[in-house]
């Protein structure tokens, strides 16, 4: 949704159906932790309005688009985030759910398996909640895949060559930056988490470059690279890594470049010219 349509009360609308479904089964005590709708109230502009979201975050890069973050919860775990960004497209902004619980449980933890239930549990109420929002005409993800796929016929510059293998979880981001790269040449694959990752490189030829989001399930960006850089057949291959969130620099597995999530393919498009072009 571009920036001068979007209003104050697209947010209360997404919020208040996050709310509703995210705390559906809860009541009496447990219901005070819900978040407090009428902090929305009287807010007659979206820089009012996101005063009440949380600060952008330091990270690895400048980020070059805006995220908004409000973390809302839910009845069973109270780090869930609503996020409003842009993402590829500037001006264009799109809702989404951040589950953030990429935190490792090890298997050898007592509550491995319902940390892992409770995982599986955030996810479908994600897909949940932002099925909600695109039924109720609110800008999703799945919006910005037809964008970018509009953008992409328009767009058409086949002269770039490479293959890349595209990996997020966030199956209509990936392929939205799919369909923008093949508009430009590139030879593109996909993946949405960790374990399909590793099992594609496992076979056949390699591609010339991985674009690895950090963020997924089973087997997160940092192990995936881990184990890229312990394998001879993997350890050269280049890894340009994208996260929305602050990274330790000193233990991160040597990659090519980093993208600060949301950015927009202008970035994206440099960032490649340079790694597989040499910058022409």
């Amino acid at each position: 949704m571009r920036f001068e349509d979007l209003t104050p009360d697209h947010i209360r609308r997404a919020v208040s159906l996050y709310v509703e479904l995210a705390w559906a089964e809860v009541g009496g005590e447990v219901t005070s932790k819900r978040f407090n709708l009428a902090r929305l109230d009287g807010k007659e502009t979206l820089e009012e309005l996101f005063e009440e979201f949380e600060e952008p975050g330091e990270g690895s890069g400048e980020r070059t688009q805006e995220r908004h973050t409000l973390r809302l919860g839910n009845s069973r775990y109270p780090f869930m985030k609503f996020v409003v960004q842009e993402y590829l497209v500037d001006q264009e902004f799109f809702f989404s759910v951040d589950t953030h619980d990429d935190f490792e449980v090890g298997e050898d933890h007592p509550d491995h398996e319902e940390w892992v239930a409770l995982k599986k549990a955030n996810r479908a109420l994600k897909t949940k909640i932002e099925e909600a929002w695109h039924a109720d005409g609110l800008p999703t993800h799945e919006d910005l895949r037809l964008l970018a796929e509009g953008i992409a016929e328009q767009e058409q510059d086949t002269t770039h060559r490479g293959r890349i293998l595209v990996v997020d979880d966030e199956v209509d981001v990936a392929r939205s930056v799919e369909a923008l790269l093949k508009a430009r040449g590139y030879e593109v694959e996909l993946a949405h988490d960790g374990v399909s990752v590793l099992n594609m490189l496992a076979e056949g030829d390699l591609p010339d470059l991985v674009l690895l989001d950090l963020a997924m399930p089973e087997l997160d960006g940092e192990e995936v690279l881990r184990r890229m850089r312990a394998d001879p057949r993997l350890r050269e291959l280049p890894v340009l890594l994208a996260t929305a969130s602050a990274i330790d620099l000193d233990t991160m597995p040597r990659v090519a470049g980093f993208l600060r999530k949301p950015y927009p393919r202008e970035v994206l498009f440099a960032m490649l010219d340079t790694l597989l072009e040499g910058g022409s």
